[in-house]
């Protein structure tokens, strides 16, 4: 494992030998439900604000309240405000229970298309490759991943995939592990943490 506060490599459990701090024996990465659940809910709060102040400008701000309401159109505004709320609840459904382990032992990730677990000593490569937002296996709506991150509207995040590859188990043949954009918190700690146990990706 590696160290929080140096990145110094030691056995998980143990204290640093460089600065003393607590080594973690795990480190849990949780799914991005939460964050495309924000983004999309900040969204259809700026709809709704935005339809508020479009009525306000036409009538003025003391009957835009009773005109909003009373509109025949206050269904389809309505809808088109919440639509993003309701698929921001949906992705966080989808993902509440993605989640990636990481130990001294093996790497597991516990999620709603499969659990996987694979040991280091099994890997075989680890190799980085650009994979598009819409060919992920959440589709377009990954993207939001680079949305209000590392405090910027927009981040320049590449949507690059990572894959382990491991030695064919008795039970079947060769495995891999595919990290997608988009699909994992704190992803540039979780890379440290997999160079650590199995040197840089190789790009491909």
């Amino acid at each position: 494992m590696l160290c929080p506060q140096c990145e110094t490599m030691a056995p998980g459990g143990s204290a640093c030998p460089s600065c003393g701090t607590p080594v973690p024996e795990r480190e849990t990465f949780g799914g991005q439900g939460a964050h495309y659940m924000w983004v999309l809910a900040l969204l259809s709060a700026t709809l709704i604000v935005f339809a508020w102040v479009v009525a306000a400008l036409r009538v003025g701000w003391a009957s835009a309240y009773r005109q909003f309401w009373s509109s025949r159109w206050m269904v389809a505004y309505a809808l088109m405000s919440l639509a993003p709320l309701a698929i921001g609840a949906y992705y966080w459904l989808l993902l509440r229970d993605e989640e990636m382990v990481v130990t001294d032992e093996y790497i597991e990730r516990r999620s709603h298309w499969g659990n996987q677990q694979l040991l280091w000593v099994q890997a075989t490569g680890f190799y980085r490759q650009l994979l598009p937002f819409k060919q992920t296996r959440l589709g377009r709506i990954a993207g939001l991943s680079r949305v209000l991150v590392d405090s910027r509207l927009i981040a320049r995040l590449p949507p690059y995939a990572y894959i382990i590859t491991a030695n064919p188990s008795s039970s079947g043949p060769m495995d891999a592990m595919t990290i997608e954009p988009g699909s994992v918190s704190d992803l540039p700690w979780l890379l440290k943490l997999i160079t650590a146990q199995l040197g840089p990706p190789h790009v491909t």
